[in-house]
């Protein structure tokens, strides 16, 4: 247990910023985004409901300073790292004409984040048994990946 403490100060040193997406007011990240702070290292964070005590930590290092997050771009931005938007359009579309038809619906439902069978059969309304079919096609063709919790993510 003793070892936390020296494993975030490393992962902070080395690290060129640090994301925070959601952290208890004292947590691990809140915890290695301070060290970030007292290592001169740009420190990131994705706002939380108030209400959330899950976010409290994240929203708390906003106030101390950190760089307030919605996308990607403002990381890109505050690290100087150049990538135009259309890019990453260009890249996606090129990926989804490389997926076969028959797949490309269950393919688009994912969507950009983790997302559960339950949500793409209601996105798509097709039926479960058919989505679960495609999503194994789409897997083994190594489209997507299976997450922890039964969620999938497009490669």
């Amino acid at each position: 247990m003793s070892n936390f403490p020296k494993r975030n100060r490393i992962i902070s040193a080395l690290s060129e910023g640090i994301l925070v997406v959601e952290a208890r007011h004292r947590s691990g990240s809140t915890i290695t985004a301070n060290l970030g702070f007292k290592q001169g290292k740009k420190v990131f964070c994705v706002p939380s409901n108030i209400d959330s005590k899950l976010g409290v930590g994240s929203n708390k290092l906003i106030q101390k300073g950190a760089k307030l997050v919605i996308n990607v771009e403002d990381i890109l931005l505050e690290l100087g790292i150049k990538r135009l938007k259309e890019d990453i359009v260009q890249k996606w579309k090129y990926e989804e004409k490389s997926v076969p038809k028959e797949y490309k619906e269950i393919y688009r439902a994912i969507g950009n984040s983790p997302t559960d069978i339950n949500t793409i059969c209601y996105r798509t309304n097709i039926p479960i048994q058919e989505v679960s079919q495609k999503l194994t096609m789409l897997e083994i063709k190594e489209y997507i990946r299976v997450l922890p919790g039964d969620m999938f993510i497009r490669v």
